[in-house]
């Protein structure tokens, strides 16, 4: 490991803290969660975060800007990453080492990107043109930056592929610790498919059986698209359904509040979607999603689970997003993380992301390292439910 002394950076940066401030054409990503006008909209709606964004230029030159969520972070979150029954004298005293240096600590912790989205890494590049080794001078100051600002002690970059990784040793020789975390879950709809039974035709018979039974089980279920009115005359029961999934989730940054199944559909009435699904008109579970050209992107998931093993609610959900997703004609649902096993069962496809993290302080970092030494996402078995299609000889 190599340190660095403290350099003075040959970039300046500059703090927006007013959301209105900013200006359209530096936030244009592809995406829904990338744009302007989303930006703005998260700033107010998730008020339990402090909102920034940094400004990096040279000389005359803005090369990028990055969005920031700072919160409060409670280091014995991390506790429920360690890995489980692989080598018990070793998770015992790592668990030790964790327990000691990670209890009492309350980190102001800066996230860049958006917590609430996944994929979301908050890095808008202005200079395309960049080197690898230049963005990650920039990202590093960045943090520097914010660190001066007193805004956060500790810093988290989110969401990396592989493809970004390009160069990131730079970021371990300045401390920043690396690990893996939960995959994100992509489902790529086959351009052929027209319906649900177009989707149903392309898995194994293994998998039909399984599917239809689910559907069978769920047949009680009614499902709807829930208008503003109709999410606001529910909103304690959607928020209800919701929390008993967040309340499940071992790890967590923060939660949305009850008005924001409301507040994005107001805001977004072509792009934010909630669909209720009801057993003897009581709704029992929920999915709130975004829309954009190519893609469908799941936001929250809520469930009564006291019902879920009777009438597959969660797995029914799982299958009404691929046939929405069919019927809009997307090209892909982002199934987001969590339930990795379950996910890859009806077809969605892993894809391996990544996390640097640092703490201002040379202790806490210290301390931190054997517990990101062996971070790691639980084991899964991924599952394949398509049939291989046939290879024609050219």
């Amino acid at each position: 490991m190599f340190h660095h002394p403290q350099k003075k950076s040959k970039f300046t940066f500059r703090l927006i803290e007013n959301f209105q401030d900013l200006r359209a054409e530096n936030y244009h990503g592809d995406v829904l969660y990338a744009q302007c006008d989303f930006l703005k909209y998260s700033s107010l709606i998730h008020s339990q975060v402090k909102h920034v964004v940094v400004e990096a230029s040279e000389g005359n030159e803005v090369l990028g800007n990055f969005y920031f969520q700072i919160m409060p972070f409670k280091g014995s979150e991390l506790k429920s990453y360690i890995p489980q029954g692989e080598n018990c004298l070793f998770n015992k005293t790592l668990e030790a080492i964790v327990d000691l240096a990670l209890e009492r600590v309350n980190w102001k912790l800066a996230v860049l990107g958006n917590v609430f989205v996944t994929g979301d890494n908050g890095q808008f590049w202005r200079n395309k043109n960049l080197v690898s080794e230049i963005k990650w001078e920039i990202l590093e100051d960045v943090c520097t930056f914010l660190g001066k600002q007193t805004l956060a002690d500790a810093f988290l970059i989110s969401d990396l592929r592989a493809e970004d990784l390009t160069g990131h040793d730079y970021m371990i020789d300045r401390s920043f610790r690396f690990f893996e975390v939960e995959p994100d879950l992509i489902f790529d709809i086959d351009s052929s498919w027209k319906s649900f039974d177009d989707y149903l035709a392309s898995v194994v018979s293994k998998y039909r059986v399984r599917t239809k039974k689910v559907l069978k089980k769920s047949q009680e279920l009614v499902v709807r698209d829930l208008s503003i009115d109709d999410i606001e005359n529910q909103e304690e029961l959607i928020y209800s359904l919701y929390k008993n999934v967040m309340d499940s989730v071992a790890f967590k940054l923060a939660e949305v509040g009850p008005d924001y199944f409301k507040s994005f559909k107001q805001a977004f009435p072509n792009n934010f979607f909630v669909r209720g699904f009801y057993l003897e008109d009581k709704m029992v579970g929920m999915i709130s999603f975004f829309e954009d050209d190519s893609f469908l992107l799941m936001n929250f998931i809520g469930l009564d689970y006291s019902l879920n093993r009777e009438y597959c609610i969660y797995q029914r959900i799982l299958y009404d997003s691929i046939a929405q997703g069919i019927q809009r004609r997307k090209k892909h649902i982002h199934f987001g993380r969590t339930a990795t096993e379950i996910k890859t069962s009806v077809g969605a496809k892993p894809v391996k992301a990544f996390s640097l993290l640092k703490h201002n302080s040379k202790i806490t970092n210290k301390a931190i390292q054997p517990l990101t030494t062996y971070l790691k996402p639980e084991r899964f078995e991924v599952r394949k439910p398509f049939k291989d299609k046939v290879q024609v000889a050219s």
